[in-house]
């Protein structure tokens, strides 16, 4: 496995049909078959976690192996993580929005919208995260955290690559859709694709250098 993630993410690419299995897999189990709801999230995680498995390194494969299966279940069991985190976001989401934006929530709700979306996202990669630490046992000892705050440094790099992967699939939609320009639901989607596809990446270039330095 590289330690940039390239092994994991070219894996991802090349396994549509099993992420199309886990979204509707996660459709049974919530309602929201919305492009940035729970359950999406959730598949694309169950997602990288297959990747990992089938390219992370050789001494973690074992430990590795099954987790995709077993996240359901364990999403299930953090639940009570997630619902924290939440919690704890809105207030930094209402800090944020004075500070950066101007405005309060409630205000407008396309901002409020797209700032609880990264709240929720990042909360199940949380979890996700904790699981997998949990997993490894001692050699992953702050594994979770390390990648977090990995991810959260790279916090511009993740804005650019989420606009970039949204004017991308805007512009294929164009071109195979004259209506797509103006159909919101269909823009509203792919925003939401968008913003989970790119945190799942860097999520996965960060882990792909922790997973290296645990099995080191």
């Amino acid at each position: 496995m590289s330690g940039d993630g390239r092994a994991a993410l070219a894996w991802m690419r090349e396994h549509g049909s099993t992420l199309r299995e886990y979204v509707a897999e996660a459709r049974e189990r919530d309602p929201d078959d919305s492009p940035g709801g729970d359950g999406a999230v959730q598949a694309h995680l169950r997602l990288a976690a297959a990747a990992l498995a089938a390219t992370g390194p050789p001494s973690l494969r074992d430990a590795l192996d099954g987790f995709a299966e077993d996240l359901p279940e364990w999403f299930d069991e953090g639940r009570e993580l997630y619902d924290d985190h939440i919690d704890t976001g809105h207030g930094a989401i209402a800090l944020e929005q004075h500070l950066q934006f101007g405005t309060e929530p409630g205000r407008d709700p396309s901002l409020d919208a797209g700032l609880h979306r990264r709240l929720r996202i990042g909360g199940w990669i949380r979890v996700f995260l904790l699981g997998l630490e949990i997993r490894l046992g001692p050699a992953a000892d702050g594994l979770a955290q390390e990648v977090l705050d990995r991810m959260g440094a790279r916090h511009r790099e993740l804005s650019r690559l989420i606009l970039a992967l949204d004017m991308e699939a805007k512009a294929a939609a164009r071109r195979t859709s004259a209506d797509a320009a103006t159909d919101l639901e269909l823009q509203d989607g792919i925003g939401q694709a968008a913003a989970v596809q790119g945190h799942v990446r860097i999520m996965v270039e960060e882990l792909a250098a922790a997973l290296e330095r645990a099995a080191a």
